[in-house]
Protein backbone atom coordinates (compact mmCIF):
# COMPACT_ATOMS: atom_id res chain seq x y z
CA UNK A 1 0.00 0.00 0.00
CA UNK A 2 2.79 2.41 0.90
CA UNK A 3 4.73 1.53 -2.27
CA UNK A 4 1.62 2.22 -4.35
CA UNK A 5 1.18 5.57 -2.62
CA UNK A 6 4.81 6.46 -3.28
CA UNK A 7 4.55 5.52 -6.96
CA UNK A 8 1.40 7.62 -7.21
CA UNK A 9 3.36 10.63 -5.94
CA UNK A 10 5.96 10.30 -8.69
CA UNK A 11 3.46 9.67 -11.47
CA UNK A 12 1.16 12.48 -10.40
CA UNK A 13 4.08 14.87 -10.01
CA UNK A 14 5.22 14.11 -13.55
CA UNK A 15 1.87 14.35 -15.34
CA UNK A 16 -0.34 16.54 -13.13
CA UNK A 17 1.74 18.71 -10.82
CA UNK A 18 -1.04 21.24 -10.30
CA UNK A 19 -3.67 18.80 -9.08
CA UNK A 20 -1.86 17.07 -6.24
CA UNK A 21 -0.73 18.25 -2.85
CA UNK A 22 2.55 16.38 -2.95
CA UNK A 23 3.53 17.53 0.53
CA UNK A 24 0.48 15.96 2.14
CA UNK A 25 1.07 12.67 0.33
CA UNK A 26 4.72 12.51 1.37
CA UNK A 27 3.79 13.18 4.99
CA UNK A 28 1.17 10.41 4.78
CA UNK A 29 3.63 7.76 3.50
CA UNK A 30 5.31 6.93 6.88
CA UNK A 31 1.93 7.19 8.64
CA UNK A 32 0.42 4.60 6.31
CA UNK A 33 3.39 2.27 6.74
CA UNK A 34 3.21 2.59 10.54
CA UNK A 35 -0.37 1.27 10.51
CA UNK A 36 0.66 -2.24 9.47
CA UNK A 37 4.41 -2.72 9.42
CA UNK A 38 7.40 -2.79 11.73
CA UNK A 39 9.17 0.33 13.04
CA UNK A 40 12.22 -0.12 10.82
CA UNK A 41 9.99 -0.11 7.74
CA UNK A 42 8.34 3.08 9.00
CA UNK A 43 11.75 4.67 9.42
CA UNK A 44 12.71 3.57 5.92
CA UNK A 45 9.49 5.01 4.51
CA UNK A 46 10.20 8.34 6.27
CA UNK A 47 13.72 8.47 4.86
CA UNK A 48 12.43 7.72 1.37
CA UNK A 49 9.79 10.45 1.74
CA UNK A 50 12.45 13.00 2.75
CA UNK A 51 14.70 11.93 -0.11
CA UNK A 52 11.79 12.20 -2.54
CA UNK A 53 11.01 15.71 -1.29
CA UNK A 54 14.61 16.74 -2.00
CA UNK A 55 14.65 14.96 -5.37
CA UNK A 56 11.50 16.66 -6.63
CA UNK A 57 12.53 20.13 -5.45
CA UNK A 58 16.31 20.20 -4.95
CA UNK A 59 16.65 24.03 -4.94
CA UNK A 60 14.13 24.71 -2.20
CA UNK A 61 16.46 23.84 0.69
CA UNK A 62 19.09 26.38 -0.29
CA UNK A 63 16.73 29.34 -0.64
CA UNK A 64 15.42 29.50 2.91
CA UNK A 65 11.96 28.21 1.95
CA UNK A 66 10.15 27.87 5.29
CA UNK A 67 7.40 25.74 3.75
CA UNK A 68 9.98 23.20 2.62
CA UNK A 69 11.51 23.11 6.10
CA UNK A 70 8.07 22.67 7.63
CA UNK A 71 7.22 19.76 5.32
CA UNK A 72 10.49 18.04 6.14
CA UNK A 73 9.92 18.54 9.84
CA UNK A 74 6.40 17.15 9.52
CA UNK A 75 7.70 14.05 7.72
CA UNK A 76 10.30 13.55 10.44
CA UNK A 77 7.76 13.96 13.27
CA UNK A 78 5.26 11.60 11.64
CA UNK A 79 8.02 9.05 11.07
CA UNK A 80 9.21 9.15 14.67
CA UNK A 81 5.66 8.95 15.99
CA UNK A 82 4.90 6.07 13.62
CA UNK A 83 7.99 4.18 14.83
CA UNK A 84 6.85 4.61 18.44
CA UNK A 85 3.32 3.42 17.59
CA UNK A 86 4.70 0.40 15.75
CA UNK A 87 6.99 -0.50 18.63
CA UNK A 88 4.16 -0.13 21.16
CA UNK A 89 1.82 -2.24 19.00
CA UNK A 90 4.37 -5.03 18.72
CA UNK A 91 4.93 -4.92 22.49
CA UNK A 92 1.19 -5.24 23.13
CA UNK A 93 0.91 -8.04 20.55
CA UNK A 94 3.69 -9.95 22.29
CA UNK A 95 1.97 -9.50 25.65
CA UNK A 96 -1.36 -10.67 24.21
CA UNK A 97 0.35 -13.69 22.69
CA UNK A 98 1.82 -14.64 26.07
CA UNK A 99 -1.58 -14.28 27.75
CA UNK A 100 -3.24 -16.40 25.07
CA UNK A 101 -0.56 -19.07 25.43
CA UNK A 102 -1.18 -19.28 29.18
CA UNK A 103 -4.94 -19.41 28.57
CA UNK A 104 -4.56 -22.23 26.04
CA UNK A 105 -2.51 -24.28 28.50
CA UNK A 106 -5.15 -23.74 31.19
CA UNK A 107 -7.92 -24.66 28.77
CA UNK A 108 -6.17 -27.88 27.76
CA UNK A 109 -5.77 -28.77 31.44
CA UNK A 110 -9.48 -28.16 32.01
CA UNK A 111 -10.77 -30.11 29.00
CA UNK A 112 -8.34 -32.97 28.62
CA UNK A 113 -8.11 -34.93 25.37
CA UNK A 114 -10.64 -37.74 25.12
CA UNK A 115 -9.15 -41.20 24.45
CA UNK A 116 -10.00 -42.53 20.99
CA UNK A 117 -10.71 -46.01 22.34
CA UNK A 118 -11.12 -47.78 25.66
CA UNK A 119 -11.49 -51.48 25.07
CA UNK A 120 -14.39 -51.97 22.61
CA UNK A 121 -15.65 -48.43 23.08
CA UNK A 122 -14.68 -45.66 20.69
CA UNK A 123 -14.94 -41.96 21.48
CA UNK A 124 -14.88 -38.73 19.51
CA UNK A 125 -15.57 -35.16 20.60
CA UNK A 126 -16.08 -31.83 18.86
CA UNK A 127 -16.21 -28.51 20.70
CA UNK A 128 -16.75 -25.01 19.38
CA UNK A 129 -16.81 -22.04 21.70
CA UNK A 130 -19.05 -19.15 20.71
CA UNK A 131 -16.26 -16.64 21.44
CA UNK A 132 -13.78 -16.71 18.56
CA UNK A 133 -10.81 -15.89 20.80
CA UNK A 134 -11.59 -18.74 23.23
CA UNK A 135 -11.01 -22.47 23.02
CA UNK A 136 -13.56 -23.31 25.68
CA UNK A 137 -16.64 -21.77 27.20
CA UNK A 138 -19.42 -23.06 29.41
CA UNK A 139 -19.71 -26.55 27.88
CA UNK A 140 -17.73 -29.42 29.38
CA UNK A 141 -16.99 -33.11 28.84
CA UNK A 142 -14.95 -35.93 30.32
CA UNK A 143 -14.31 -39.64 29.72
CA UNK A 144 -12.86 -41.71 32.59
CA UNK A 145 -11.96 -45.39 32.86
CA UNK A 146 -12.90 -46.35 36.43
CA UNK A 147 -13.15 -49.60 38.40
CA UNK A 148 -16.90 -49.55 37.74
CA UNK A 149 -16.70 -49.08 33.99
CA UNK A 150 -16.17 -46.20 31.62
CA UNK A 151 -17.97 -43.11 32.88
CA UNK A 152 -18.74 -40.22 30.55
CA UNK A 153 -19.91 -36.70 31.31
CA UNK A 154 -21.16 -33.94 29.05
CA UNK A 155 -22.64 -30.76 30.48
CA UNK A 156 -23.52 -27.11 30.03
CA UNK A 157 -23.23 -24.51 32.77
CA UNK A 158 -25.54 -21.54 33.15
CA UNK A 159 -24.11 -18.29 31.83
CA UNK A 160 -21.13 -17.31 29.72
CA UNK A 161 -17.66 -15.83 30.05
CA UNK A 162 -15.08 -16.45 32.77
CA UNK A 163 -17.73 -17.30 35.36
CA UNK A 164 -18.99 -20.10 33.12
CA UNK A 165 -15.44 -21.43 32.71
CA UNK A 166 -14.99 -21.39 36.49
CA UNK A 167 -18.26 -23.31 36.98
CA UNK A 168 -17.19 -25.82 34.33
CA UNK A 169 -13.89 -26.38 36.17
CA UNK A 170 -15.71 -26.97 39.46
CA UNK A 171 -18.11 -29.43 37.82
CA UNK A 172 -15.32 -31.39 36.18
CA UNK A 173 -13.38 -31.53 39.44
CA UNK A 174 -16.38 -32.89 41.32
CA UNK A 175 -17.09 -35.48 38.62
CA UNK A 176 -13.49 -36.66 38.40
CA UNK A 177 -13.42 -37.27 42.13
CA UNK A 178 -16.81 -38.97 42.40
CA UNK A 179 -16.49 -41.12 39.27
CA UNK A 180 -13.64 -43.18 40.73
CA UNK A 181 -15.20 -43.75 44.15
CA UNK A 182 -18.98 -43.94 43.83
CA UNK A 183 -20.21 -47.52 43.15
CA UNK A 184 -23.26 -46.44 41.10
CA UNK A 185 -23.95 -43.76 38.53
CA UNK A 186 -26.78 -42.39 40.66
CA UNK A 187 -24.33 -41.88 43.51
CA UNK A 188 -21.93 -40.11 41.15
CA UNK A 189 -24.71 -37.69 40.22
CA UNK A 190 -25.66 -37.17 43.86
CA UNK A 191 -22.07 -36.42 44.90
CA UNK A 192 -21.53 -33.97 42.07
CA UNK A 193 -24.82 -32.31 42.96
CA UNK A 194 -23.87 -31.93 46.63
CA UNK A 195 -20.46 -30.57 45.73
CA UNK A 196 -21.91 -27.95 43.39
CA UNK A 197 -24.55 -26.99 45.95
CA UNK A 198 -21.70 -25.89 48.24
CA UNK A 199 -19.70 -24.09 45.55
CA UNK A 200 -22.17 -22.38 43.21
CA UNK A 201 -24.36 -19.37 43.75
CA UNK A 202 -28.09 -19.60 44.40
CA UNK A 203 -28.93 -18.87 40.75
CA UNK A 204 -26.22 -21.04 39.21
CA UNK A 205 -26.71 -24.58 37.96
CA UNK A 206 -25.32 -27.10 35.49
CA UNK A 207 -27.27 -29.30 33.10
CA UNK A 208 -25.50 -32.57 32.41
CA UNK A 209 -25.84 -36.12 31.15
CA UNK A 210 -23.74 -38.98 32.52
CA UNK A 211 -23.26 -42.41 30.98
CA UNK A 212 -21.72 -45.57 32.40
CA UNK A 213 -20.41 -48.20 29.98
CA UNK A 214 -19.38 -51.69 31.05
CA UNK A 215 -17.55 -53.97 28.59
CA UNK A 216 -19.34 -57.12 29.77
CA UNK A 217 -22.88 -55.75 29.68
CA UNK A 218 -25.28 -55.16 26.82
CA UNK A 219 -26.76 -52.03 28.38
CA UNK A 220 -25.48 -48.64 29.35
CA UNK A 221 -26.58 -46.61 32.34
CA UNK A 222 -27.78 -43.08 31.54
CA UNK A 223 -28.42 -40.25 34.00
CA UNK A 224 -29.75 -36.93 32.69
CA UNK A 225 -29.85 -33.83 34.88
CA UNK A 226 -31.86 -31.15 33.10
CA UNK A 227 -29.95 -31.82 29.87
CA UNK A 228 -31.10 -32.70 26.34
CA UNK A 229 -31.47 -36.44 25.88
CA UNK A 230 -28.62 -38.25 24.13
CA UNK A 231 -29.43 -39.62 20.68
CA UNK A 232 -28.93 -43.27 19.76
CA UNK A 233 -28.18 -44.14 16.15
CA UNK A 234 -29.02 -47.74 15.30
CA UNK A 235 -29.45 -49.20 11.84
CA UNK A 236 -29.84 -45.80 10.19
CA UNK A 237 -32.53 -44.61 12.60
CA UNK A 238 -32.13 -41.94 15.29
CA UNK A 239 -34.03 -41.85 18.55
CA UNK A 240 -33.81 -40.23 21.97
CA UNK A 241 -32.40 -42.38 24.76
CA UNK A 242 -34.62 -41.01 27.55
CA UNK A 243 -37.90 -39.17 27.51
CA UNK A 244 -37.50 -36.70 30.37
CA UNK A 245 -34.49 -35.37 32.24
CA UNK A 246 -34.31 -34.74 35.96
CA UNK A 247 -33.34 -31.53 37.70
CA UNK A 248 -30.02 -29.80 36.88
CA UNK A 249 -27.02 -30.12 39.16
CA UNK A 250 -26.37 -27.55 41.86
CA UNK A 251 -29.95 -26.38 42.28
CA UNK A 252 -29.61 -26.40 46.07
CA UNK A 253 -32.90 -28.26 46.68
CA UNK A 254 -33.62 -30.86 49.34
CA UNK A 255 -32.15 -34.34 48.73
CA UNK A 256 -35.63 -35.85 48.35
CA UNK A 257 -36.36 -33.49 45.47
CA UNK A 258 -33.11 -34.23 43.69
CA UNK A 259 -33.34 -38.01 43.45
CA UNK A 260 -31.30 -39.22 40.50
CA UNK A 261 -33.01 -41.73 38.23
CA UNK A 262 -30.72 -43.91 36.12
CA UNK A 263 -32.12 -45.59 33.03
CA UNK A 264 -30.70 -48.76 31.48
CA UNK A 265 -30.50 -48.49 27.68
CA UNK A 266 -29.50 -51.34 25.32
CA UNK A 267 -26.17 -50.68 23.60
CA UNK A 268 -25.20 -53.05 20.81
CA UNK A 269 -22.22 -53.39 18.45
CA UNK A 270 -22.57 -50.84 15.66
CA UNK A 271 -24.63 -48.41 17.75
CA UNK A 272 -23.60 -44.77 18.09
CA UNK A 273 -24.55 -42.72 21.13
CA UNK A 274 -24.38 -38.95 20.64
CA UNK A 275 -24.34 -36.63 23.63
CA UNK A 276 -24.72 -32.94 22.79
CA UNK A 277 -25.43 -29.53 24.31
CA UNK A 278 -28.28 -27.21 23.38
CA UNK A 279 -25.84 -25.02 21.49
CA UNK A 280 -26.17 -27.61 18.72
CA UNK A 281 -29.93 -28.19 18.59
CA UNK A 282 -30.84 -24.55 19.27
CA UNK A 283 -28.53 -23.10 16.61
CA UNK A 284 -30.60 -21.10 14.12
CA UNK A 285 -30.09 -20.01 10.54
CA UNK A 286 -30.94 -16.53 9.23
CA UNK A 287 -34.61 -17.54 8.98
CA UNK A 288 -34.75 -18.68 12.60
CA UNK A 289 -34.90 -22.39 11.76
CA UNK A 290 -33.27 -24.71 14.30
CA UNK A 291 -30.46 -27.00 13.21
CA UNK A 292 -31.94 -30.44 12.35
CA UNK A 293 -29.43 -32.56 14.26
CA UNK A 294 -31.40 -35.82 13.99
CA UNK A 295 -31.70 -35.59 10.22
CA UNK A 296 -28.01 -34.89 9.68
CA UNK A 297 -27.06 -37.57 12.17
CA UNK A 298 -29.01 -40.18 10.22
CA UNK A 299 -27.37 -39.02 7.00
CA UNK A 300 -23.80 -39.34 8.29
CA UNK A 301 -24.31 -42.36 10.57
CA UNK A 302 -22.45 -44.65 8.16
CA UNK A 303 -19.17 -42.89 9.00
CA UNK A 304 -17.04 -43.71 12.00
CA UNK A 305 -17.60 -41.58 15.10
CA UNK A 306 -14.94 -39.01 14.21
CA UNK A 307 -16.01 -38.78 10.58
CA UNK A 308 -19.65 -38.49 11.59
CA UNK A 309 -18.94 -35.63 13.99
CA UNK A 310 -16.82 -33.85 11.37
CA UNK A 311 -19.70 -33.97 8.89
CA UNK A 312 -22.28 -32.92 11.48
CA UNK A 313 -20.08 -30.03 12.65
CA UNK A 314 -19.53 -28.76 9.11
CA UNK A 315 -23.27 -28.88 8.46
CA UNK A 316 -23.87 -27.00 11.73
CA UNK A 317 -21.45 -24.20 10.84
CA UNK A 318 -22.96 -23.92 7.37
CA UNK A 319 -26.45 -23.77 8.91
CA UNK A 320 -25.62 -20.77 11.12
CA UNK A 321 -23.57 -18.99 8.47
CA UNK A 322 -20.21 -19.53 10.17
CA UNK A 323 -20.92 -17.91 13.56
CA UNK A 324 -22.35 -19.72 16.58
CA UNK A 325 -24.31 -17.76 19.18
CA UNK A 326 -23.69 -20.35 21.92
CA UNK A 327 -21.03 -22.92 22.78
CA UNK A 328 -21.59 -26.25 21.05
CA UNK A 329 -20.24 -29.62 22.16
CA UNK A 330 -20.81 -33.14 20.82
CA UNK A 331 -19.43 -36.42 22.17
CA UNK A 332 -19.98 -39.68 20.31
CA UNK A 333 -19.60 -43.18 21.75
CA UNK A 334 -19.46 -46.31 19.60
CA UNK A 335 -19.34 -50.01 20.40
CA UNK A 336 -17.45 -52.29 18.04
CA UNK A 337 -17.09 -56.06 18.14
CA UNK A 338 -18.75 -58.52 20.53
CA UNK A 339 -19.29 -57.77 24.19
CA UNK A 340 -16.52 -58.89 26.48
CA UNK A 341 -17.31 -60.67 29.71
CA UNK A 342 -15.44 -58.71 32.32
CA UNK A 343 -15.59 -59.28 36.06
CA UNK A 344 -15.63 -56.05 38.04
CA UNK A 345 -12.79 -55.73 40.54
CA UNK A 346 -13.38 -56.10 44.24
CA UNK A 347 -12.97 -52.38 44.70
CA UNK A 348 -16.30 -51.92 42.93
CA UNK A 349 -17.99 -53.65 45.87
CA UNK A 350 -15.98 -51.88 48.55
CA UNK A 351 -15.27 -48.26 47.64
CA UNK A 352 -12.23 -46.82 49.34
CA UNK A 353 -14.04 -43.80 50.77
CA UNK A 354 -17.15 -41.71 50.56
CA UNK A 355 -16.87 -38.04 49.69
CA UNK A 356 -19.39 -35.47 50.81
Amino acid sequence: MAVGLYVAVLVSRAFAPDYLDMHAVLIAVPAVVAMAYRPWLTATAGAVALATRLLLNPHAYGGGDKSTTGVSAAILIVTLFGCWVGWERRRQDARLHRVQSVAEVAQRALLRPVPRTIGRFGFAVRYRAAAEEASIGGDLYEVLETPYGVRVLLGDVRGKGLEAVDMAARTLGAFREAAYDAPTLAEVGARVDRSLNRQLGTEDFVTAVMVELCPGEGTMQVLACGHPSPLLVRGGTVGEVIGEAGLPLGMGLLPAATARVVEAVPFRPGDVLLMHTDGVTEARDTSGVFYPLGRHLATYAHNDAAGMLDAVEQALIAHVGGKLEDDAAMLAVTLTGPLLKVVKPARALEPTHQSA
